[in-house]
């Protein structure tokens, strides 16, 4: 796997509609934009260990997965590197699991890139469904917002394809 600068990470799991949310935006940004310099999206799923390699090889992650902050549904939030790992441990699904046990890896290895970023968004509906909520889908802007927010401190930038 060769080195790269930004990489996003989509996470969740598709099948429990707002859960997924991360995947659903990382596909439709690999869909619908382009972006310079050239940007590495993944569809992480709920993978765990698997996505060890991203971390290694990026100088800067963005993650985006739906998140409990306590918060009313449709928070979203911007966590940066160890605060990432805190947050975690108020866990909404298994992948978490997965997704703190890389954060620790990567310390216990000594990976470091040089800024982890998760925007996270607090989820109106977890029901068995293959697409987020109604609710969710009208926040896409904001989260959207968020997510070039984050590019834009990068200089990364973006355009419609």
């Amino acid at each position: 796997m060769s080195r790269t600068d930004v990489t996003i990470l989509g996470l969740g799991n598709i099948l429990m509609q707002d859960e997924g949310i991360g995947v659903h935006i990382a596909n439709l940004l690999n869909n619908n934009y382009t972006f310079t310099p050239p940007v590495k999206i993944i569809d992480g799923g709920t993978t765990g260990t698997d996505l060890l390699p991203y971390f290694e090889n990026s100088n800067k992650i963005l993650i985006i997965d739906a998140a409990n902050f306590d918060e009313k549904p449709g928070h979203i939030d911007i966590i940066y590197d160890d605060d990432i790992l805190t947050m975690l441990t108020s866990k909404i699904s298994l992948h978490h699991l997965g997704l703190s046990d890389v954060l620790s890896m990567i310390k216990l290895l000594d990976i470091n890139p040089d800024v982890i970023c998760l925007v996270g968004i607090q989820p109106y509906h977890m029901e068995l469904s293959l697409d987020v909520s109604v609710e969710l889908k009208k926040d896409y802007g904001q989260i959207l917002d968020s997510v070039w927010s984050v590019l834009g401190t990068w200089n990364v930038s973006w355009q419609k394809k």
